[in-house]
C-alpha cells in the first residue's frame, strides 16, 4: 500500500478490484494493540471516527487534525465523504494487525467483524507536534493467510434453504438488492433476484437484469491481454513503448505489460487529474483517456511496489487497440462476449437506452448524513461509459457463461488460463491456483462478486445495485456455506 493513496484519490475506497484465494482453514485473529507513537495515536482516532459515522464530527476532526496541504488537496465534502463511505462499507472496524510502524508512519490491517471484511490503511503524520495527518491511504484488504472469519451461529448459513432465508431477510431490511447465483458443474443450483432495479417505477430485479460490474471488467481486459500473448502478438515483459508512441521515455521504456496487469506500473489512479475532472463526462473512448494519462508522471519505480491502478488498465486498453487494430470494446465483444455467449454484457453508454438495466442506489450522498435506505440514484456519479478498468454491465447468467467458458478453456488454452488465474505469475500446468479465486468490483450503488473453485467446479455470482461491499459479504458467506457442506 502506497502511503499517498488517499491524497491521490478520495474515492478509491469504492472503486474496488479484489483478487483473493479464500483458504478453507483458519484461526482466530486477536485484536492488535496500536503502537505508542504519534502515527499510532492518529490511526486509532481515525478508526473511532469511522465507527462513529457522524458527519459533523468528521468535519471537525479534519479541520483540526489534517495538515494544511492534505486538507486543501480536496474539498471538505470529499474528505468527509470518505469517512461516510468507510462507515457504511466497513462497519465496526477494529485494529487487526500492524504491518509496519514508525514514529510518523503506520500501515495496518483493520477488520469489520460484522461483515467479515478487511481494510488496509496507511497513514503518515507530520514530524512535529501536534503531528497532523499529512497523508492517508485506504483500500479493501484481505484476511491474513490461514484466517477465516467465524459468524454468529444464529445467522450461519448451512444450506441453500438457509441462504434463501438469509437473502430474503437482507432484502426486507433494505441491505441487499440484486441477484445471487450458485452453480455446480456449470449449472445453477440456486438463483434468485431481490429488490428493485428501478425504485422510481417499482421495477423488480429479475434474473436477467443487467448490473454494473465495477472493476470486474479488469478481468475481461486481462483475458484479452492473455489471448494476445497466447497468439504471440503481445509479450508479458514488453515495454509499453513497443506499442504506444505518445508516452515519455521514462514510462515507455520502463513500464511493461506485466506491470500494468499487476498494478505495479508506477501509476495509481487519475481521479484528481485536472484534465480528467474537467472532461470526465465527455470520455467515451480509450483514446480520450490517453490524452491526459500519457502525461501523468510515475509515482514510483515500475515493479517496486503495487497500488490500486485504474490508470494501468486504461493504458492496457490502449495497448490492446494498438495490437489488434480494433476498438477496445469491439475486441472484447468479439473475443470474449460472443465466444462465451454473453449476449447481455457490454460497456453500455450511460445515456443510451438499454433494456433490463438496474439503476444503482447509494447511501453515499453529501446531503444525507444518515446514509440509510439507499434512496439516492448513482447515475450522475458514473462515467459516460465503462472502460478497460471497470464499469461495464452484465447479468448473472452471462457471468456464469463466462466462468464456464474460462474453465472449459474456450477463451484461453490451459497454459494461459493458468497465467490469468495466477495473476500473471506462472502457469496453471505448473502451479494451479488453490481454493476459491474471487474477483470483485464496487462503487456507489455498485457491488459485484465472482468466485470460482476450479477443483470442485463451483461458481458463486452476486450482483447488486447497492453499495459495495455487500456482494463481497454475501459471496464470502456462500463460500463458507459451500465449504461446510463438504
Amino acid at each position: 500500500m502506497h502511503v499517498d493513496l488517499y491524497s491521490r484519490q478520495i474515492l478509491l475506497v469504492v472503486v474496488v478490484f479484489v483478487c483473493i484465494c479464500i483458504s478453507s482453514t483458519g484461526h482466530t485473529l486477536a485484536e492488535a494493540q496500536s503502537p505508542d507513537t504519534p502515527a499510532g495515536a492518529r490511526l486509532m482516532e481515525v478508526i473511532d471516527l469511522i465507527n462513529l459515522g457522524e458527519r459533523a464530527a468528521a468535519e471537525e476532526y479534519i479541520a483540526e487534525a489534517y495538515s494544511s496541504e492534505f486538507k486543501d488537496a480536496f474539498p471538505m465534502t470529499q474528505h468527509i465523504g470518505v469517512f461516510g463511505q468507510l462507515h457504511n462499507m466497513w462497519p465496526d472496524l477494529e485494529l487487526a494487525e500492524v504491518i509496519e510502524s514508525g514514529e510518523t508512519s503506520i500501515k495496518a490491517l483493520l477488520k469489520s467483524e460484522p461483515a467479515n471484511l478487511w481494510l488496509d490503511v496507511s497513514l503518515e503524520v507530520e514530524t512535529h507536534p501536534p503531528h497532523r495527518i499529512s497523508s492517508m491511504g485506504v483500500a479493501p484488504g484481505s484476511a491474513p493467510e490461514g484466517h477465516r472469519g467465524s459468524r454468529n451461529t444464529e445467522s450461519a448459513i448451512f444450506s441453500l434453504e438457509d441462504l434463501e432465508s438469509y437473502l430474503s431477510d437482507a432484502e426486507s431490511a433494505e441491505t441487499f438488492s440484486g441477484v445471487v447465483m450458485v452453480a455446480r458443474n456449470g449449472a445453477p443450483v440456486f438463483q434468485r433476484a431481490y429488490g428493485l432495479a428501478c425504485k422510481n417505477h417499482n421495477v423488480p430485479n429479475e434474473l436477467d437484469t443487467k448490473f454494473n460490474l465495477g472493476s470486474i471488467n479488469k478481468l475481461f481486459t486481462g483475458v484479452a491481454a492473455a489471448k494476445l500473448m497466447q497468439e504471440g502478438r503481445l509479450g508479458l515483459d514488453d515495454p509499453i513503448g513497443r506499442y504506444l508512441d505518445d508516452f515519455p521515455d521514462e514510462a515507455a521504456s520502463k513500464v511493461t505489460i506485466k506491470h500494468l496487469l499487476q498494478m505495479s506500473s508506477g501509476w495509481g489512479d487519475y481521479w484528481n487529474n485536472e484534465t480528467y475532472l474537467s472532461t470526465r463526462f465527455d470520455l467515451r473512448r480509450v483514446s480520450d483517456y490517453m490524452v491526459f494519462l500519457k502525461d501523468m508522471p510515475l509515482e514510483f519505480e515500475p515493479g517496486s511496489e503495487s497500488i490500486h491502478s485504474n490508470t494501468g488498465y486504461e493504458v492496457l486498453g490502449a495497448v490492446i487497440e494498438a495490437v489488434t487494430g480494433q476498438d477496445y470494446y469491439d475486441y472484447i465483444r468479439d473475443s470474449i462476449y460472443t465466444k462465451a455467449g454473453m449476449a447481455n454484457s457490454d460497456s453500455y453508454a450511460r445515456d443510451s437506452v438499454v433494456e433490463n438495466m438496474a439503476t444503482g442506489y447509494t447511501n453515499i450522498h453529501p446531503y444525507d448524513e444518515r446514509g440509510q435506505g439507499y434512496r439516492w440514484a448513482n447515475t450522475l456519479m458514473l462515467s459516460p461509459t465503462g472502460t478497460p478498468a471497470g464499469g461495464g454491465y452484465s447479468t448473472a447468467g452471462d457471468m456464469l457463461r463466462f466462468a464456464n467458458a474460462l474453465k472449459k478453456y474456450d477463451l484461453l488454452n490451459t497454459r494461459y488460463t493458468g497465467l490469468l488465474l495466477n495473476r500473471f505469475e506462472g502457469f496453471a500446468d505448473s502451479d494451479e491456483p488453490a481454493g476459491r479465486i474471487a474477483y470483485a468490483g464496487g462503487a456507489p450503488g455498485v457491488s459485484a462478486y465472482l468466485s470460482m473453485d476450479l477443483e470442485k467446479d463451483e461458481t458463486v455470482i452476486v450482483l447488486s445495485n447497492y453499495d459495495s461491499p455487500i456482494a463481497i459479504e454475501i459471496g464470502r458467506t456462500i463460500g463458507e456455506m459451500l465449504d461446510s457442506l463438504e
